[in-house]
């Protein structure tokens, strides 16, 4: 179909207007050969590229000579950046960048996805790092599943509130953290869960890279004058759940619906608190029920 431009848009021979797409792109982190092909594709081709901080961002368009046109977008300007960011859309692609590896984990990217979905643009993922990922692949302990729990609160009460919540979570913890804080962690974590294994590791990709298993109260002499970026994850909880009996399952499953709790959510409830899969548990919610 022909298209023509009206006012910086492209317009089809119907009259509908060409919305730009909404690139969410990794970047690498720390090590700058971690980019793929595809995304320096994309970043060479957009109009605009949405950065964390377009110094840092610089430096990797620079490595790969690519000139397209930057503008910042993070936690102190996005309010303001969206409506910005969203009139571009309008006239061509643009790619979201955070600093180090894929945006939305930690960073505002998630309020511009939400904000382009709503007005109807297309919003595409683009692979690439993620301190996540890499640290996960590198533990010595199971982690086919985990949980993310980003940065921890700064107030230290806050912090003893935050990391009691996975006592009994039977899964790994993953968490981010600044050198200026990881004392305060380790020194939570080595309270709460002394003989809890935790793996560390540190400037990940980097030239000073390093990694650290073993106890918290090991690690904080380890890290006695830590420098650079922190990534850790926290072994599962060796508490053992107490799994209710099935009379007791069939009570809280009249006493769930009593209280107005939908079927499918309280066949979650009934997965949690017995040995029984999701299927079983549904419908066991379903007889009960009839």
């Amino acid at each position: 179909m022909k298209n023509s431009s009206t006012a910086g848009f492209e317009v089809t021979d119907n009259g509908d207007t060409l919305m730009g797409t909404l690139y969410i792109l990794g970047t690498p982190i720390g090590n700058l050969k971690d980019i793929t092909f595809r995304a320096i594709d994309i970043l060479s081709r957009v109009t605009l590229i949405a950065a964390e901080d377009t110094r840092v961002t610089q430096k990797l368009l620079a490595r790969y000579d690519i000139k397209t046109k930057k503008t910042s977008f993070n936690k102190d300007n996005y309010a303001q950046k969206i409506p910005e960011i969203l009139e571009e859309l309008g006239r061509g692609d643009i790619a979201l960048t955070t600093d180090a590896g894929t945006p939305g984990i930690s960073d505002p990217g998630y309020q511009l996805v939400k904000a382009a979905d709503e007005a109807g643009f297309t919003v595409m993922g683009i692979p690439g790092p993620s301190a996540v990922t890499t640290i996960l692949s590198m533990c010595p302990f199971p982690t086919d599943s985990f949980l993310f729990a980003g940065f921890p609160p700064r107030k230290k009460s806050d912090l003893v509130k935050f990391l009691s919540q996975y006592e009994a979570l039977a899964v790994p913890i993953v968490l981010f953290e600044s050198p200026k804080r990881l004392k305060n962690l380790l020194e939570k974590l080595a309270h709460l869960y002394p003989e809890r294994s935790i793996f560390v590791g540190r400037e990940m990709t980097k030239v000073h890279e390093e990694t650290f298993h073993g106890k918290p109260a090991a690690a904080l002499i380890h890290f006695s004058e830590p420098k650079g970026e922190f990534t850790l994850v926290l072994t599962k909880s060796d508490v053992e759940i107490e799994h209710l009996d099935r009379s007791a399952t069939l009570t809280l499953i009249q006493k769930l619906s009593d209280e107005g709790v939908g079927i499918r959510d309280i066949s979650r409830e009934i997965v949690s608190v017995t040995n029984l899969g999701n299927s079983e548990a549904y419908k066991l919610v379903l007889d009960t029920l009839e």
